[in-house]
């Protein structure tokens, strides 16, 4: 998963010799010129919520597709089904067990969530996000308003583990397989159509 040792060991000799700001201005443009190489990916999850304090919350599974830029596909399986897609404009959360779907701005949600950043390419919506490179091919994501943070971790050049802590201390930590670079991927999967029955929350 990292890098050989002695990478690592000069790596870290050039991290000393240079000021902070410029370390994680590196660590930003590397992070992004590995998602720009991602125009699209799909994968199986196996994801654990965890408190503070170390206990297992929630133990999850499921599929994500995600089509840079801005479109993604979240899918956990039964009996926690639920499903996130973010269309290029709205994003849907899609709880069917309360047959309730959320409806927001992604611009909106973007600004609120380090997790939609591997969607974009956009400086803009990067700007008001720090990186750093704590270990060789992980990368941590922080708001520098404060919030959640996001960490990344890849293979050599692929996606291989997502984490994010949330602002009150609970961590979310996905473990990818099956990870498929650059598919072709049929745009129906970024749309939702309102089941019948169903309950609309619209927030945008």
């Amino acid at each position: 998963m990292y890098k050989a040792v002695s990478t690592w060991m000069l790596a870290a000799g050039l991290l000393v010799a240079l000021p902070v700001s410029a370390a994680a201005d590196n660590a930003k443009q590397e992070l992004q010129q590995k998602l720009e190489q991602m125009n699209s990916l799909t994968a199986k999850f196996e994801q654990q919520v965890t408190a503070d304090n170390g206990e297992l919350l929630q133990q999850l599974s499921g599929e994500l597709a995600i089509q840079r830029p801005n479109k993604m596909r979240w899918q956990t399986n039964p009996p926690d089904d639920t499903l996130m897609v973010a269309s290029g404009d709205t994003v849907w959360y899609y709880n069917p067990f309360v047959e309730q779907v959320s409806l927001y701005q992604q611009q909106d949600a973007a600004a609120n969530s380090p997790m939609l950043l591997l969607l974009t390419g956009s400086d803009e919506q990067w700007q008001g996000y720090s990186v750093q490179e704590p270990e060789p091919n992980q990368y941590l994501v922080t708001a520098d308003a404060g919030g959640s943070e996001l960490r990344l971790s890849f293979n050599d050049e692929t996606l291989s583990r997502i984490g994010l802590q949330q602002p009150g201390g609970d961590v979310i930590e996905l473990q990818l397989s099956e990870v498929v670079v650059n598919p072709a991927l049929e745009q129906s999967l970024f749309t939702f159509d309102v089941p019948a029955g169903v309950d609309v929350d619209d927030q945008r």
